[in-house]
Parts: C-alpha cells; structure tokens; sequence
C-alpha cells in the first residue's frame, strides 16, 4: 500500500504533533465505509507493531460483507444530531474567523461548509462511491504521538440521586461559580477542593445545587456532568460550569491496597468500609468543578438530542462525539478505529466536542459512551491504542494566470 507524503510538523503547538497526509488508498474507503454506519461491525485484530501510516486493520470488504449489506446510515440519529452540533457550533462563529493547523490556514467558513458537503455525501451517496467522493474534498492528517500509537479511553454521563437539603450521607453540595469577592485578595474560585469542603466557605461564596454523597460528587466532577433525581422525584443536569484550575489528582493514588477495586464508580462501595481513607484521599484531589443546573425539557426528546454539554455549548452524542486536545480545533470530524470487545464502539465517525484536563496532546482521546446502564463499566474498562484520523478540507487549487 502507498504511503503517500509523510509530514512532520511542529505547525506551532506546544506537543510534538506527528501529522501525516495518508495517501486516499481503497483501504482509507474500507474504513470510511465501516465508520459511517451506526450498526455493529465485527472486531478487527491489528498488529501493533505497524507503522502508523498502516491502515490494513481494516480487513474486510464492505461492499461484499454480509455485515453492511443492510446497512442505511441515513437512519442513525446520533450521527445526525453529531453532525448538526458541529454545524451549529460553527454557524455561531464569526465567518472571518480562523485557525491554523498542520501549517495551514482554515476559515469558519471553508470548515462550515466542508461539514456540510460531508453530511450531504454520506446521505446521498451510495456505500461503495463515499470514498471516491470524500477524497475529493478531504485530506486525511493521521493523528499520533511521536512514541506510537494514541491512547483511547472512554467517560460517560452519571446518574445519581441527590437531596434538596443536606440529610445523612448526601452532606456534600454540587455548587455553583462562586461570585466575586472585591473584599478579599484572594479569588474564591481558585480556592482547592479541601476549603470548598468547609461550610463557611460554600455558604459565603456560592449556592448549592443539590446535595450528594461525596463519591457521586467525585463522579460527577470526574465526567463533568451528571443526571440528578431528587426524594421529590425532579430530575434534572448539572452541567461543568467552571473549575479552580488545579489539575486533577486520582483518589487511587492513595487507595492501593485499601480498595479492591480503584475504579471511580466502585469507591461507593469502598467507603462504606473505609469512609474515613476514601473521604480522606478523594479531598486530597485539588481540583474542584462547580456546575449549573439544566431542566430537562417538558416535552420528551430523544436523549442525543439534548445530551450533556461539552465545550463551547456544543452538546454530546453518545458514540459521536470525543474529548481531544485544546489544539485540536472543536467541530471536526475523526475517524476513529481500535480494537474493543464491544462490537457497539469501534470503527466510527466521530466530532471533536469536548475538552478535558487529563486530555492532553496528540496521542490522547477520550471517547463519549453516553449514559444508561452499564455505560459506566463500559467506560472504565475502554484502555486502548488505536488509530486517529483527522478529516480537513482540501484547499482549493488557485489557477495561475
């Protein structure tokens, strides 16, 4: 297989991004083929030891797959609502505005507009041609550190029952941004998590949402969201508002031994028998979120079309959308392929939606699973390798006079 024209470039961000334009081969087809559509596809074994620019995991045809003869990805909802948050998103930015990326220049407008072709491709264009159509338009920037392949792990949205007011062990309240405080000279909200733990504090700076128990507020503080019902039988979301700016600290850095399991929603369990360690070690994170409250419509929509929120008001799609690096532009498509147990989450076109304080550089993605049951096992056992594939607009070739 071609390997088309490598390229390796510091394109002015603070990691060593490797980008490189994979050459548009039948196999990227395979995999565009296989991303597209919202039905399971079989697992796909793949060496590690490949080079990056490899793109042979993808060992089966589409057009002759028994798999994806029945396929009509014109039906998935959820990568409709993905594409309509990346559109949106874009349509609210200035269109003069722009960014660069891999040494080149994009404006809102060419980004805008490419989403759209893509949408229109995948739902007008029959399974066997997408190829030849998208790589028309696209370019294809493989994404990865310079030590292998990028690291996949995946995070979903809580569910937890809160209290309206504190009552045994629901004491901890999710809060909101703390208002400003001219009379002090330090800044309320950058205080760290053990001084939020104080009631002094939370009563004088910020109001209380709901009040939880301490490991569901870890949790939601972890993923950044969470579904909450109360004894009065409300539901509704709280949503990341804002943060200290401390970087996060993992309670089973101090929990080895004491905990049989360090899983973030198993410490439930843990500090029923070892309240005072797990309470101890899930303070001693710096880090503290605070949310706002969101009502859930009064008219029942389907989940994905008012998930959670992300970064800069773009809301989440189960399976759709991913968390990757600040100097990842929000909005754009990836192709994402790895190895998984679970035939639902691998081999997808997905939208960068989302940031994250532990997902830095190239070679880290973080995978929205969405909410429900078993979300959560889900989330916490996906640690893998797999590809990372960056979709950019083609420029358009200037005609010399």
């Amino acid at each position: 297989m071609g390997k088309g024209n490598q390229l390796k470039k510091e394109s002015g961000l603070p990691f060593r991004l490797v980008i490189k334009i994979a050459s548009v081969s039948f196999v990227i087809g395979l995999l565009l083929a296989m991303a597209l559509f919202a039905e399971p596809t079989q697992n796909r074994n793949y060496d590690q030891s490949q080079k990056r620019t490899d793109l042979t995991l993808v060992s089966h045809n589409p057009q002759t797959s028994s798999s994806s003869k029945n396929l009509d990805h014109t039906k998935d909802l959820n990568l409709e609502f993905a594409f309509k948050e990346s559109i949106r998103y874009f349509e609210r930015k200035p269109k003069d505005s722009k960014f660069r990326f891999g040494g080149e220049e994009y404006t809102n407008e060419e980004v805008f507009r490419s989403l759209e072709n893509l949408q229109m491709i995948i739902r007008d264009t029959p399974s066997h041609q997408i190829q030849n159509e998208i790589k028309k338009h696209f370019i294809f920037f493989v994404l990865s550190p310079s030590d292998g392949l990028p690291t996949i792990t995946g995070y979903y949205e809580v569910r937890i029952y809160g209290k309206n007011k504190p009552e045994g062990e629901y004491q901890y309240p999710a809060l909101s941004p703390p208002k400003s405080d001219l009379t002090i000279s330090e800044n309320p909200k950058l205080f760290l998590r053990e001084k939020w733990s104080q009631k002094s504090i939370w009563e004088k700076y910020s109001k209380p949402i709901v009040f939880l128990r301490l490991t569901d507020l870890h949790l939601a503080q972890l993923e950044g969201s969470a579904v909450v019902e109360t004894e009065t039988k409300e539901k509704f979301r709280i949503n990341y508002a804002a943060d200290n700016g401390q970087n996060y600290i993992s309670p089973s850095v101090y929990l080895e031994g004491i905990c049989p399991s360090l899983k973030p929603y198993h410490l439930s369990n843990c500090i029923q028998s070892r309240p005072k360690e797990v309470t101890d070690a899930i303070l001693k994170n710096p880090r503290y979120i605070f949310f706002e409250k969101e009502s859930f419509p009064k008219k029942q929509l389907n989940e994905n079309s008012f998930g959670p929120m992300g970064s800069d008001g773009i809301r989440l799609v189960s399976f759709r959308s991913v968390a990757m690096d600040k100097q990842i532009p929000l909005g754009l498509p990836i192709l994402l392929s790895f190895q998984s147990n679970n035939e639902t989450i691998n081999d997808r076109l997905v939208f960068v939606h989302d940031r994250g304080n532990a997902i830095t550089g190239a070679g880290r993605l973080d995978y929205y699973l969405g909410s429900g049951d078993g979300v959560e096992e889900m989330a916490n056992n996906l640690l893998t390798k797999g590809k990372v594939i960056l979709l950019l607009p083609k420029k358009q070739k200037t005609k010399n006079k």
